[in-house]
């Protein structure tokens, strides 16, 4: 029962973290395209989070496709496949870190601090995959015993959560007073 709630709380942490829901593919002006990239004019943000939100959306096929679709040796395409690998599984995640780590400084600066914001979500996702395999483990081992203890590392995941939660809101609004001065 508590290995299902702890697997809920993260899945419900991972919704939050992706945060910008609301926005749609509609919101990004016409002409801008699919596949974002490092061109500094009035699609840049907009497109970034719309693709993030497909990214998240996507599934397996529609992951591989773009990744088909896009080259490796430029920095804006390596942003891409980070964005896209960091919604595939776990395995994918270290190599998806790896990339933003690569491309950030090469970005825009005024998207910079949303694909360091990504890369901090995925650090998180990974961080708390860890803990949540570790513990899995730890209660299959110590039986009952460990209770307590995952009850309080699930309080403490859920404080984590809603103080992550609240930095991407705030970053959705830096974002947002951003596109109103353009």
């Amino acid at each position: 029962m508590v290995s299902q709630m702890k697997t809920t709380l993260l899945l419900l942490g991972m919704m939050a973290l992706a945060g910008c829901q609301s926005l749609s593919r509609e919101s990004i002006p016409a002409g801008c395209g699919d596949i974002p990239s490092y061109a500094d004019n009035v699609c840049l943000v907009d497109a970034w989070v719309a693709f993030g939100l497909q990214a998240q959306r996507g599934d397996d096929d529609w992951r591989q496709r773009t990744l088909d679709k896009v080259g490796q040796h430029r920095m804006d395409q390596k942003a891409v496949r980070a964005l896209v690998l960091s919604w595939d599984g776990p395995g994918e995640w270290q190599r998806a870190a790896d990339l933003y780590k690569a491309s950030i400084d090469s970005a825009p600066t005024r998207l910079q601090p949303l694909l360091q914001q990504w890369l901090n979500e995925l650090e998180e996702r990974r961080k708390l995959y860890a803990q949540r395999s570790t513990s899995t483990n730890a209660s299959r081992q110590g039986g009952h015993s460990n209770t307590q203890a995952l009850k309080r590392e699930n309080e403490k995941l859920k404080q984590q959560l809603k103080e992550m939660s609240d930095k991407l809101d705030a970053l959705t609004d830096i974002e947002r007073t951003i596109n109103a001065r353009d």
